[in-house]
């Protein structure tokens, strides 16, 4: 059973409430430029990011900045209820610029966040997120205000009260050989964006068959093995192209691709764009 409770969006932002009872595993490759925030009403999910595997409870806040890759999968039961937000910063910073708040980066100083909200102060955190979505609804005179006020109330609840809210940490990991498994892959290829190595050569460095590598690392992530590979070369080559004096070419060999062709077909397919083009709006 899928209930999309809620689904609204107005400039710059995306408000969607989904209950869901049955074997739900993201299946899209999760990987985009706006910021996300994710909330759990109801349910445990597995939530992977980046390189690892977290558990996620009734109560939890994920904060996910642009670009980073994640994935969220069944946990130990299929029953779930959350309230996912996608807020795009050229739309919020200037609104939270001007309450004093230093903008979207400000919001989301970290990599990847995630919040364990103390049961007494979940309602808080869950009426600001019902509020907005019955601004979205009503849509009343003004309501787009109201909106950036509620959601710049919220992130200001979770500033607050970061010091009291337990991160989410080295307890909180999914430790499975399965999960395990995936995370050191994922952490090598994340260090080691220049490899080379095949498939079957990965699978061999970490001792496993090349065909169970392959289905847990998809289950996992939502992606292929050489398909995560190619998307941190390309995040690599960004912030080489943004900051360094290294040249395209240069770039391409340095991130090991086989050629500039592929390089350059690799780069589009994520970014959208050619590395010249990259560098010219980022510089």
């Amino acid at each position: 059973m899928e209930k999309v409770v809620f689904l609204e969006k107005t400039d710059g932002l995306e408000v969607c409430q989904v209950i869901r009872d049955y074997e739900y595993s993201m299946v899209a490759r999760h990987f985009h430029d706006t910021y996300e925030l994710y909330y759990l009403l109801e349910g445990q999910r597995y939530y992977f990011i980046d390189r690892q595997t977290y558990l996620v409870k009734a109560g939890d806040v994920v904060m996910i900045r642009p670009n980073q890759i994640h994935k969220t999968s069944m946990a130990e039961t299929s029953y779930h209820n959350r309230i996912l937000l996608q807020i795009d910063k050229k739309a919020m910073d200037p609104f939270l610029k001007a309450c004093g708040m230093g903008g979207m980066e400000a919001v989301y100083a970290q990599d990847a966040m995630i919040l364990s909200i103390p049961e007494k102060d979940r309602p808080d955190i869950e009426n600001l997120l019902f509020q907005i979505q019955r601004e979205l609804k009503e849509r009343q005179r003004q309501y787009e205000v109201g909106v950036k006020l509620k959601l710049a109330e919220l992130f200001l609840t979770l500033l607050r009260s970061q010091k009291s809210m337990p991160f989410l940490g080295e307890n909180q990991k999914v430790e499975t050989w399965k999960h395990q498994k995936v995370h050191e892959v994922a952490e090598y290829l994340l260090n080691h964006p220049e490899t080379k190595e095949s498939l079957e050569e990965l699978a061999k460095r970490f001792y496993v068959s090349k065909s169970y590598l392959s289905r847990i690392f998809r289950e996992v992530t939502s992606f292929t093995v050489n398909e995560y590979k190619n998307i941190n070369r390309i995040k690599k080559s960004q912030q080489l192209l943004s900051h360094s004096s290294y040249s395209v070419t240069e770039i391409s060999e340095l991130l090991g691709f086989e050629n500039m062709t592929y390089y350059e077909r690799v780069f589009k397919k994520y970014a959208g764009m050619t590395p010249l083009k990259y560098r010219k709006i980022t510089v």
